[in-house]
């Protein structure tokens, strides 16, 4: 009876995100109200919210749905922990060419200021994080705020600009190397070895996508 409920439950809560991020895609984040999910998933403001919170959260929860799926798609092709560059040069470009498609991007514009990115960090599933394996494999030492603002704060802030910058468009495909390239330049890795991993993170991103054309999909 206990597994019947928890699948009942599951169900429930998976139905729930399915119909919002549906809803968010067809007529915008801010236009979709918890009413207009509770309704179309034929459920309650009241569950929707013993579930998630809020609204944020449910665009929060489906964030880390599809980083978590781009970063198994990305383990598969890059070890993290021998090559923490190029992973983290590939897993930004990936998830952001993904969040640039017709699909994601009037969505992602919708949420970006809401910054739900700065608490999803670039991680394996054992949660390792990219930076940190970058810092320590380059030997930086840093103080406990500096070590911070490398580790958490670099890429998404830059990641950020990018996309405001853009206005309502997606950023151009130089832009999508910016956050990389920002925390390669502020450890003083040499321009030849940075266009060598952006080189080879563009490729595999094709590849990725190419093999796994639904990832572009809702």
């Amino acid at each position: 009876m206990e597994k019947i409920l928890k699948k009942d439950t599951d169900n429930k809560k998976e139905l729930i995100l399915r119909t919002a991020i549906k809803l968010f895609m067809e007529h915008g984040y801010h236009q979709t109200s918890l009413r207009q999910i509770a309704e179309a998933s034929d459920t309650s403001a009241s569950l929707i919210i013993y579930y998630f919170g809020t609204k944020p959260a449910i665009a929060t929860a489906y964030i880390e749905e599809k980083m978590q799926t781009l970063r198994q798609a990305l383990m598969k092709e890059v070890d993290i922990r021998s090559d923490p560059e190029l992973f983290c040069c590939t897993f930004v470009r990936l998830y952001q060419t993904v969040m640039a498609s017709s699909t994601f991007c009037r969505y992602y514009h919708d949420i970006i200021d809401m910054g739900v990115f700065k608490n999803l960090f670039f991680s394996d599933v054992n949660g390792i994080n990219v930076s940190d394996l970058i810092l320590a494999k380059r030997q930086v030492s840093l103080s406990p705020s500096m070590y911070t603002f490398y580790s958490h704060y670099v890429v998404p802030g830059i990641e950020m600009v990018a996309w405001i910058s853009a206005g309502e468009e997606a950023p151009e495909d130089e832009k999508l190397d910016m956050p990389f390239r920002t925390l390669m330049g502020l450890l003083y890795v040499d321009k030849e070895e940075v266009d060598l991993y952006c080189g080879q993170a563009k490729q595999l991103v094709q590849q990725i996508l190419q093999n796994n054309p639904q990832f572009l999909e809702i």
